[in-house]
């Protein structure tokens, strides 16, 4: 069988800022939404959730997949409330990425099979403590495959890999 293909679905950047950001400014003139100790801008495109801490002027964008693009995000929230967008320190966080697994899996036995496995009866799955490459990995029963916590795609696409042949040697996969 040839190899998975794993696709990124999120990859966490955090911005941090030269300059003090307000936070009166940010809710009235950017429209963000103030949440804890916390500052939540939503934007429509691309649909990116940025969460902005003032305090320590650091600025976190979930949902997109390019460093570029959540740099372009965050220069344009700085720009439209009239601060400068140079300056800024890049925080890369962790991956998210999917792929399908060759064929569905019978969870009842990975998770009696694997010690690092446990049911998710909710999810239909099992989660898996990936020690090896540091990450969690949710398989579905249809074959579906959640890699979360990953430190790049690169890695990711090493325990989908890793996991796929362990299903394969264990015969874990439901063929037909």
């Amino acid at each position: 069988m040839s190899g998975l293909e794993t696709i990124v679905e999120n990859q966490v950047f955090r911005f941090i800022t030269p300059v003090s950001l307000d936070s009166d400014t940010i809710v009235n003139e950017a429209g963000a939404v103030r949440s804890g100790s916390f500052l939540v801008k939503q934007m429509r495109a691309p649909p990116y959730t940025i969460l902005i801490d003032s305090a320590n002027g650091s600025i976190t964008v979930h949902g997109s997949t390019k460093e570029v693009l959540a740099r372009m995000a965050v220069s344009e929230l700085l720009l439209g409330l009239g601060l400068p967008d140079s300056g800024l320190k890049t925080e890369i966080g962790p991956v998210t990425s999917s792929c399908s697994m060759p064929h569905s899996l019978d969870l009842e036995r990975a998770a009696d099979a694997l010690s690092s496995a446990r049911m998710e009866q909710a999810l239909d799955a099992i989660r898996i403590a990936d020690m090896r490459h540091e990450l969690e990995v949710l398989v579905f029963r249809n074959g579906r495959t959640v890699i979360v916590g990953a430190i790049s795609q690169r890695i990711a696409q090493r325990a989908a890999e890793y996991w796929m042949k362990r299903f394969q040697r264990l015969r874990l996969f439901i063929e037909g």
